[in-house]
């Protein structure tokens, strides 16, 4: 394995679609996929009333991890950012971010983030949240044959 340089990293970070949230919720550990975007220093999602955003309340510290995986090689590159997330309150910036989740969507067919998905840019009244990136990691399977490094591979 191989560590990231900080741009590969954040690279990583703006190419992926899916990332996972994780925190902590009545003392367990949790993990959500989401949809999100990153806007310079910070992540942005949204959310609607239920245990993520119950957890994001109780203990705002959380994580995201973005990966990607190569079946043929078996080649992988993994990102995990820390951060103390927070509620962006402003209409502005709330409508701001879901224009951007909605044109980083917009081409995925089936998503409730398209155009096409019948979700209003605020439908369910939804809670946007902005996680800075405080500290950002990230790791490579290092592009070499090393079956230790290769998930599923023993």
């Amino acid at each position: 394995m191989e560590p990231l340089a900080r741009e590969q990293a954040f690279d990583l970070l703006g190419r992926e679609p899916v990332a996972h949230l994780g925190v902590i919720l009545d003392g367990e550990p949790w993990v959500y996929p989401m949809s999100f975007v990153v806007d310079g220093d910070r992540i942005l999602f949204r959310t609607l009333a239920g245990a993520k955003l119950d957890a994001i309340r109780a203990n705002p510290r959380v994580c995201v991890e973005v990966s990607s995986f190569d079946a043929e090689t078996g080649n992988w590159e993994s990102a995990i950012v820390r951060g103390t997330a927070r509620f962006v309150d402003s209409d502005q910036d709330r409508q701001s971010v879901i224009a951007q989740l909605f044109d980083k969507y917009a081409t995925v067919m089936g998503s409730p983030m398209s155009a096409g998905g019948g979700l209003m840019p605020l439908g369910g009244q939804p809670y946007v949240i902005e996680v800075p990136i405080e500290e950002i990691s990230g790791m490579s399977s290092d592009g070499g044959f090393r079956i230790r490094t290769k998930p599923g591979r023993l």
